[in-house]
């Protein structure tokens, strides 16, 4: 089911720019084609489900996948679905744009290509949730967004390093057990974050510290936001 919070950005790429949603081209269905002809698709979770439509859009088209981030989220309460809010409070739950790389990992192998980017929007929303019986005591019936808090567009693989916290010297051979510790992030997410630099050639292998590969940014820059 559409969720608001899709719907909100779809309208906003599509007829909000000049263009148009719900667009049927090659047997897909696109979310939006913005008013300079750019292909628009919003993705709220994992980006692999995306990877046969590019590979048969990217050759022909230009392609820009929309990827909120929920860095702040208010739990709202309701009856029924389409029962009015009873309660809403503020999640102290709060999400980084290095999360994305959770969901990143499915597009892995397709970065970089000159026809696509992706553009990641950190956000803010409203999470509405229906008690229940069954655990965990609710369901998520809808996602509103609230505010966009940023903008993040990565076209080139040293754009990967944007989504890094830049407090750290990413300069130096590094772990994933390092990058661990830096994000503050098990160790599995960091090794999604190894694995997506290491394929689109954001990183290089340069050794090993142990029985631990050694990264290294071969470009000497990173980027500027947290």
């Amino acid at each position: 089911m559409e969720t608001s919070l899709h719907r909100a950005l779809k309208d906003q790429y599509g007829s909000g720019s000049g263009g148009r949603s719900e667009v049927t081209l090659k047997g897909f269905r696109i979310d939006a084609v913005d008013g300079a002809g750019l292909l628009v698709e919003i993705q709220s979770g994992p980006l692999g489900p995306l990877r046969a439509k590019l590979g048969r859009l990217l050759p022909e088209h230009r392609v820009r996948v929309v990827k909120p981030v929920v860095l702040e989220r208010r739990v709202v309460r309701r009856a029924r679905t389409d029962g009015p809010d009873l309660s809403a409070r503020r999640s102290p739950k709060r999400g980084a744009v290095v999360d994305l790389f959770e969901d990143l990992v499915g597009l892995a192998r397709i970065l970089p290509d000159p026809n696509l980017d992706i553009e990641v929007l950190p956000v803010s929303i409203d999470e509405i949730r229906v008690s229940r019986r069954r655990r965990p005591g609710y369901r998520i019936v809808d996602r509103r967004l609230v505010e966009i808090l940023g903008k993040l567009s990565i076209e080139r693989p040293a754009d990967l390093w944007k989504l890094l916290p830049q407090s750290h010297d990413w300069l130096e051979p590094f772990t994933t057990a390092d990058i661990a510790r830096r994000i503050d992030r098990p160790l599995w997410l960091a090794q999604r974050v190894a694995y997506c630099l290491r394929l689109s050639e954001a990183a290089q292998v340069v050794g090993k510290r142990g029985n631990h590969r050694l990264y290294m940014n071969p470009s000497g820059t990173v980027g500027t936001t947290a």
